[in-house]
């Protein structure tokens, strides 16, 4: 009989203890805390937006911010860069060399008008090497350089 009181007293002692936390539970309210812009976004308000419609303004009499932007077009020549370098003339002694640029491993040169680079073909042959005094030209007659004048 004593074992069956103390199975009793377990049962009803494991049912009070069961009891208590879950009213003890009930009893706390967990929230987690907010951080202050979260609190913000949960008192958020929504409120219709009205979108309203305006003609735009038209602006008459307004001239150019840079002061005689007209008149500094005028000292430029009217001809085109290509007409403004002179041919080269015949094959040989006739051409001539506008431009070179050398920048890190990039080099380039305008030949009678034509840019080009080491290793193109240029009229009848090819372009060797370029350096800054000018251009080395390879043909069937052989090379030659042609010279910044």
């Amino acid at each position: 009989m004593g074992s069956l009181n103390n199975i009793t007293r377990l049962i009803a002692g494991t049912i009070v203890t069961i009891l208590v936390v879950v009213f003890g539970v009930s009893m706390v309210k967990l929230k987690p805390a907010l951080l202050p812009h979260e609190r913000q976004l949960v008192q958020f308000n929504y409120e219709k937006v009205g979108i309203i419609e305006r003609t735009p303004a038209v602006v008459a009499g307004i001239s150019s911010p840079f002061s005689g932007a007209e008149d500094r077009r005028k000292d430029f020549p009217p001809l085109a860069l290509a007409e403004l370098v002179p041919s080269g003339g015949e094959k040989g002694g006739g051409q001539r060399i506008s431009m070179v640029l050398i920048k890190d491993r990039v080099k380039i040169a305008i030949v009678d008008g034509v840019v080009v680079k080491e290793g193109d073909r240029f009229q009848d042959g090819m372009v060797k090497r370029i350096d800054k005094t000018g251009v080395l030209l390879k043909d069937n007659e052989g090379e030659r350089w042609v010279t910044i004048k």
